[in-house]
């Protein structure tokens, strides 16, 4: 599991960012987890959303924000290659780990349902993936 350190503070959180114009929440999020982590991964499903409000410096304003976590599937990459201006630090965890070293309440909780997930998906395999089109890429990508 990446979890990236935010620049200015010492905040642990995970991999996530702005939607580009043109761009659908799951190009984003695979996009983001390569700028940000170094890593590129294969959607597998919605883990959640979260939202809150904070305020943002530069705007001088309350921002309210939504973020929708997915489950993906590492295909490649290393943390080494995360963009520097986009975050402090990166590092591998094991998932087990994860929910105990992040900052925020909300992104705790996405742990837990990766968690769930992952051993749904252990238990019984690709079949568990709910969308029918990623369990075909699955079964594909590893024929």
């Amino acid at each position: 599991m990446p979890l990236i350190s935010v620049p200015g503070g010492d905040v642990v959180g995970l991999p996530k960012g702005r939607i580009e114009k043109g761009e659908s929440t799951v190009e984003a999020a695979v996009r983001e987890m390569r700028e940000e982590a170094g890593l590129t991964g294969m959607v597998l499903e919605t883990l959640g959303t979260i939202s809150y409000r904070f305020w943002a410096h530069a705007e001088k304003s309350r921002v309210n924000k939504s973020v929708d976590f997915f489950l993906m599937l590492y295909r490649a990459g290393s943390p080494a290659r995360y963009r520097p201006e986009e975050v402090d630090h990166v590092r591998l965890v094991p998932l087990a780990e994860a929910e105990a070293l992040l900052t925020h309440d909300g992104e705790k909780a996405i742990i837990r349902a990766a968690r769930r997930r992952v051993r749904d998906l252990s238990t019984d395999g690709f079949l568990a993936v709910r969308d029918p089109l990623t369990r075909d890429r699955l079964i594909a990508a590893v024929a």
